[in-house]
C-alpha cells in the first residue's frame, strides 16, 4: 500500500509538472512578440532632446549598465548603419546589435535590435517646439526560442517599467542642459 501510495505521488507530482512546462511554453507560442510605450514629457525644445538622446557619450547617464557601442559599418545617425551596445549588468556582459532603420533629425530615430536571446526593435518619436517637448517610444520584443518568447511575456511589465525608468533618467539629463 506504502508503494502505491508513493507512486500515486510520482504520477500527481509529474502530471503537474508536466502541466507547469506545457503552460509557461504555451505563453510564447500563444504570444511569441510583444510591445510596449513610453512617453516623457520634456521642458526642452526638440531640438535638445533629440540631440542629447542621440549623443553617445551621454548614453551611461541615462541607461544603467551602459558599457560602450562600436560602429560595425556605416556611421552614427546614418540608416542602415550597424553598431554593436554593451551593457554590464550584476557582474554579466550583455551586446546587442542595433541597425539603425530610419533616422529624421528632431523626428525620428528607429533602430532593429538583436542577442542571442531576443530580436525587436525601438521606434523614437520626437515632437514639440522650442520650450517643451514629447518623446514617444515604441518598443515591440521577440525571443529567440519558445522558452525566450515565454520569458519575455512574463517580463512584459518589469521591461516597461524600466525603460521608463530610464526614459525618465533621460528626461532629466536634457532638462539639466
Amino acid at each position: 500500500k506504502k508503494q502505491l501510495k508513493n507512486m500515486r505521488f510520482v504520477k500527481f507530482t509529474l502530471v503537474g509538472l508536466i502541466g507547469v512546462t506545457l503552460t509557461f511554453m504555451s505563453l510564447g507560442f500563444f504570444h511569441p512578440s510583444f510591445q510596449y510605450e513610453n512617453t516623457i514629457e520634456v521642458d526642452a525644445s526638440v531640438e535638445q532632446s533629440y540631440k542629447t538622446f542621440t549623443n553617445d557619450s551621454l548614453n551611461a547617464e541615462w541607461l544603467p549598465g551602459f558599457i560602450g557601442v562600436e560602429v560595425l559599418s556605416g556611421a552614427p545617425l546614418v540608416a542602415g548603419s550597424r553598431f554593436l551596445i554593451t551593457f554590464e549588468q550584476d557582474g554579466e556582459r550583455m551586446s546587442m546589435v542595433e541597425v539603425l532603420r530610419e533616422v529624421k533629425e528632431n523626428e525620428k530615430f528607429i533602430v532593429a535590435m538583436e542577442t542571442e536571446v531576443f530580436m525587436g526593435s525601438v521606434a523614437v518619436y520626437f515632437e514639440g517646439d522650442t520650450q517643451k517637448s514629447t518623446v514617444k517610444v515604441y518598443t515591440s520584443i521577440e525571443g529567440s526560442t519558445l522558452f525566450y518568447r515565454s520569458m519575455f511575456y512574463l517580463l512584459k511589465g518589469s521591461l516597461q517599467k524600466q525603460s521608463q525608468l530610464n526614459y525618465d533618467l533621460l528626461k532629466e539629463l536634457i532638462e539639466s542642459n
